[in-house]
């Protein structure tokens, strides 16, 4: 989910004090260690309140307590330090901003150009062995088999969140209401549905709608006061594969305009049917969705399974035909219908705006369902996928 710049600015701020403190503990004095440390506690939970304001104030008072906190080291060195740290920070942001963005894919609505996150529950220990986990690395895929080290009630107001480690993998803990916490390693999606958390520890599941690309339900845990887990009880067990990792080119439609069957990517905010599909208020922030461009401003689209027809003709586009010709596996072709309850008309777009189709048609929420990507939405094609080390690996096509 999008976050603000200010969330993510103030994200990178708590990390490099907590790796300032790690580094400069035995010099700090502990006045001033205690001074970073309250700071830092006071960061965390302004950013737990989306408070701006008092993220702004406390971003100036840690600066200032950082560069006067060892006075017995040379000014010049202290400052070099400091400026290496906050300069680091400046380039990568501004890179992110306007050159290059990393993007996960979360979901299955573009497979089988690229995957999402896919976990499949087992009923045995999945464990492959020293040589598998090594493999598993490379290739994204981490087994599981969660007990639990902690005998004790559950906290049902906080039962599980999810956290990430900077944009390479998610996972989850689970809280008891002592405070203790185990870490699952899998989002929460995929932990509280193929997973099965919710029978494991005894909750319920409530549905909640269907907040991504691929129109897959979502659901929240209930735990009812007093649940109990025992030491050694079964939380989770399956194989989770980690979603490709893109890098989006975010300087390309500065000087080109979108060009028909590329993937690319765009946000979905005052996308009218995205946010009521979803109920995802555009207060919020943005979610970004990719997806094929499958029509250009001045198209008339038409979908006869499998082919998209494009001003009366068929696609010619190698990304389109690809979906289309089902040569290779896991392509099926594009879906009419889908979930659409009434065949989709003739579609003719505008100026400054885009159809968008997913590869995976009969699983996937797009431009069928809630109309076009205006022009101010897009920014930028898929470029190149980094990781894992599986064939999807290089150049997006």
């Amino acid at each position: 989910m999008f976050q603000p710049r200010y969330l993510k600015q103030a994200k990178l701020l708590y990390k490099g004090v907590t790796r300032f403190l790690d580094y400069k503990r035995d010099l700090l004095p502990q006045a001033k260690l205690d001074e970073i440390e309250t700071q830092r506690a006071q960061l965390k939970e302004a950013i737990k309140e989306r408070d701006s304001k008092k993220i702004d104030i406390l971003t100036k008072d840690i600066n200032k307590t950082c560069e006067k906190a060892l006075p017995e080291m040379r000014n010049s060195e202290l400052a070099e330090n400091i400026e290496v740290f906050f300069v680091s920070i400046v380039i990568a942001l501004g890179i992110r901003t306007y050159i290059a963005q990393p993007f996960q894919i979360p979901t299955g609505s573009m497979q089988p150009t690229l995957n999402g996150i896919i976990a499949e529950y087992k009923e045995e220990d999945p464990n492959p062995g020293f040589l598998g986990k090594a493999a598993g690395w490379f290739s994204g895929t981490t087994y599981l088999n969660v007990v639990s080290d902690h005998d004790g009630e559950l906290d049902h107001n906080v039962t599980v969140t999810e956290e990430s480690f900077f944009i390479f993998r998610r996972y989850c803990k689970l809280h008891f209401a002592d405070g203790h916490s185990i870490k699952i390693n899998c989002p929460m999606s995929q932990l509280v549905g193929e997973l099965r958390l919710a029978s494991h520890i005894g909750a319920s599941m409530d549905s909640v709608g269907s907040d991504n690309p691929d129109r897959t339900q979502e659901y929240i845990l209930r735990v009812a006061p007093g649940t109990r887990v025992q030491k050694g009880q079964l939380l989770a067990r399956g194989i989770v594969r980690n979603g490709d990792h893109v890098i989006v080119n975010k300087f390309a439609y500065h000087f080109r305009r979108p060009e028909r069957g590329e993937v690319f990517v765009f946000t979905t905010k005052n996308i009218r049917g995205i946010e009521q599909e979803s109920r995802f208020n555009s207060n919020w922030g943005s979610q970004h969705y990719i997806k094929r461009l499958a029509g250009v401003p001045g198209d008339t689209i038409d979908v006869r399974p499998p082919e998209v027809l494009i001003n009366g003709q068929p696609a010619t586009e190698p990304g389109i035909r690809r979906v289309i010709d089902q040569k290779e596996p896991g392509y099926r072709g594009y879906s009419r219908n889908g979930f659409v309850p009434l065949p989709m008309e003739l579609l003719t777009y505008p100026k400054d705006e885009y159809m968008a189709l997913g590869d995976n048609s009969y699983s996937s929420s797009d431009s069928r369902f809630w109309g076009a990507v205006p022009r101010q939405n897009v920014v930028g094609p898929g470029w190149f996928c980094y990781w894992p080390l599986t064939k999807h690996w290089g150049p997006i096509r």
